[in-house]
């Protein structure tokens, strides 16, 4: 099952009882501001976004590193950010307390 980004903006907007382009403006400014606080900030400082209750996105810096052993041997690896999404333990106890009754 996909859920997709138009699916959740129309049940916002049903449940809530408002206009649907009011809910994708809300999105989409959502989307600007996240996208600004993990691209404009200094590249060394760490980020990390709290999007809902349990679910958060962190930005971590890597610096540049050059690989001297193995099959990476005499590679440069620039420095870069990398990001991820993740759920907390509590979150995910609380979605299968849900789906599986315990």
């Amino acid at each position: 099952m996909n859920i997709t980004q138009d699916i959740l903006i129309k049940q916002i907007a049903d449940r809530e009882d408002i206009n649907t382009a009011t809910v994708q403006r809300l999105f989409a400014a959502a989307e600007d501001i996240i996208f600004d606080y993990l691209s404009s900030t200094a590249a060394a400082e760490e980020v990390t976004i709290k999007l809902f209750n349990g679910i958060r996105i962190r930005r971590s810096y890597i610096k540049e590193k050059k690989y001297t052993k193995g099959m990476f041997q005499d590679l440069d690896c620039p420095e870069h950010v990398n990001t991820k999404a993740s759920l907390s333990k509590h979150y995910n106890g609380q979605v299968n307390r849900r789906l599986f009754g315990r």
